[in-house]
């Protein structure tokens, strides 16, 4: 006989979970949002593409430097730091094949580490390493998922993702770095979400950074190609970041008032274009929605 076994205390529904992305994907196509977060099929309509893997290999090279600090990355040479675009690869490849879960985050992307992709990593972190002549900002600790609580009408949601590191700054500030790799790179400074990203970012990290004693925060883009550029930067009061978190507490309390499905009918929207779009309707429907 099957028995009932009560969830543990504290427990919060994947439903009343949002990520920067979820945030994204509302703003532009409610459709694609409800697909993906309420039906639970982000992976399976998910769309991996070279320049999105290159993005990857990237982010977890930089992750790599800074979590083998104590075994002198900082000072390692550029061709040996290079050889960090392979490792993060084989890492990837390793935790996608081990995963529990098919498809999973990285199965879109996996595919897509050709030997010219990879190539293109190599040489993008290679370009980084001469522009930032191998001088490396200490990271403050490792980052990998974080998440913060919010309470709403006495219910518990949680906001969950994170930055790519956390560095000390040349002021002694921490900065919450997320890296940004585009290929036409004018166009993706132009179109860079400065207003939930760096809000987000710094509320995940914030409790940890007080307990460590840090008063406030500067939060930083940093575009592999150009990491001189320093003007996406915005600085935060760690001790009062109710506003943030009101901001958050709105854009949800938004998500649940909505019970009407729309479409952005854009050529690359994942959702809109699958050959299983009325399917996600109807069960889109048998949970309360309704089209417009």
């Amino acid at each position: 006989m099957l028995q009932y076994k009560p969830m543990a205390a504290g427990y919060i529904p994947t439903i009343r979970g949002y990520s920067l992305s979820d945030f994204h994907d509302y703003d532009t196509c409610v459709f694609k949002f409800l697909v993906k977060h309420d039906l639970q099929k982000k992976y399976e309509i998910g769309r991996g593409s070279p320049q999105m893997a290159l993005g990857v290999l990237l982010d977890r090279a930089i992750k790599e430097i800074h979590r083998n600090r104590g075994k002198g990355s900082y000072k390692a040479p550029v061709e040996r730091l290079v050889n960090s675009v392979k490792y993060a690869a084989g890492l990837i490849r390793k935790e996608e094949k081990a995963s529990n879960k098919h498809p999973n985050f990285s199965t879109a992307v996996v595919e897509f580490f050709t030997d010219d992709v990879v190539a293109a990593a190599e040489n993008t972190l290679k370009n980084y390493l001469t522009q930032i002549d191998n001088k490396f900002r200490p990271a403050i600790f490792d980052i990998d998922f974080c998440k913060k609580v919010l309470e709403i009408e006495g219910e518990k949601y949680v906001l969950w993702g994170g930055p790519d590191t956390l560095e000390m700054g040349g002021d002694k500030m921490p900065e919450i770095i997320d890296y940004k790799s585009r290929q036409d790179l004018a166009k993706g400074k132009q179109n860079m979400d400065m207003d939930l990203m760096p809000k987000l970012y710094t509320l995940l990290l914030a409790e940890d950074l007080l307990k460590k004693g840090f008063k406030k925060a500067r939060f930083k883009v940093v575009f592999w190609q150009d990491p001189k550029d320093e003007s996406f930067v915005q600085e935060f009061d760690l001790k009062d970041l109710s506003k943030v978190e009101a901001v958050f507490k709105e854009k949800i309390k938004a998500i649940l008032a909505n019970k009407e499905i729309s479409f952005c009918m854009m050529p690359f929207c994942e959702a809109c274009n699958s050959e299983k779009s009325d399917e996600y309707v109807e069960m889109l429907e048998g949970m309360g929605y309704g089209l417009g």
